[in-house]
């Protein structure tokens, strides 16, 4: 048998086969890369994947949350960047807090450069940061006679809305502190609060390879070698038995 004879059955033993890994690598490169050209769309950069062994795979150290913060009926834990008020996760990548107080109709959360407004039913209303606020950073937050006080370093202020501010007196303010979690606290809420991937950069290093490793984006570059080899050698294929049919 000669040496082209056994290449072309070869070929066409093997090209089959191996076309239908090529149609699953190409599916899932057109899928992830359409999922990305319309990532901001889709709000891929705000939805997260939490997962014990994601988060490993990233080198992510968990943070166990060892406070909260409570007011009334009202409790704040925070680690990992997320905040879970009420048993309910507010937002990811937030900042530390540094105190809650439960108002009429309003829940405030803040940190150090900013307030988060939430409803009664734990939905964030408005974010106020710097230029709405009296002063920065947020040193502390606090409560008295029905009044929201703030204390930052340019002075303590009061207001009954968060919006409009003045001096505010200087006793009976009931300062929103930190508690500390019990042990079975710590690990239920570290469950809940584990950190997470963005949807949008896991997708992003699955598409590159980078999910793999610094080897990852060179397996992908020499399957997309292979793939055009492949698609090459089909096309002589299909050229080499249409020149057969076509001289007899």
């Amino acid at each position: 048998m000669s040496p082209r004879l056994f290449l072309l059955l070869l070929l066409r033993r093997w090209h089959a086969r191996i076309g239908l890994s090529a149609v699953i690598f190409f599916l899932f490169l057109a899928v992830t890369g359409v999922a990305l050209n319309h990532g901001s769309d889709l709000g891929l950069d705000a939805r997260y994947v939490h997962a014990a062994w994601l988060a490993r795979w990233y080198g992510l150290t968990p943070e166990p949350p060892r406070h909260a913060f409570r007011s009334g009926r009202h409790a704040l834990i925070a680690a990992n960047g997320r905040w879970l008020l009420d048993g309910r996760i507010s937002g990811e990548k937030f900042p530390r807090p540094v105190g809650l107080v439960a108002l009429p109709g309003m829940v405030i959360a803040a940190s150090d450069g900013a307030l988060y407004i939430y409803g009664e039913d734990g939905v964030l209303v408005d974010r106020l940061e710097k230029g709405a606020l009296p002063g920065t950073p947020v040193q502390a937050i606090g409560s008295g006679a029905r009044q929201f006080i703030l204390r930052t370093a340019s002075g303590t202020f009061a207001s009954v809305d968060a919006l409009s501010w003045r001096p505010a007196p200087r006793d009976a303010i009931a300062w929103s502190a930190p508690a500390e979690l019990s042990a079975a606290e710590r690990e239920r809420y570290g469950v809940l609060l584990e950190p997470g991937i963005s949807v949008q950069q896991l997708l992003l290093d699955l598409h590159s390879g980078r999910f793999a490793g610094r080897y990852g984006p060179l397996a992908v570059d020499l399957l997309a070698v292979f793939l055009a080899v492949l698609s090459l050698s089909g096309a002589w294929l299909f050229l080499k038995r249409r020149h057969r049919r076509e001289r007899h």
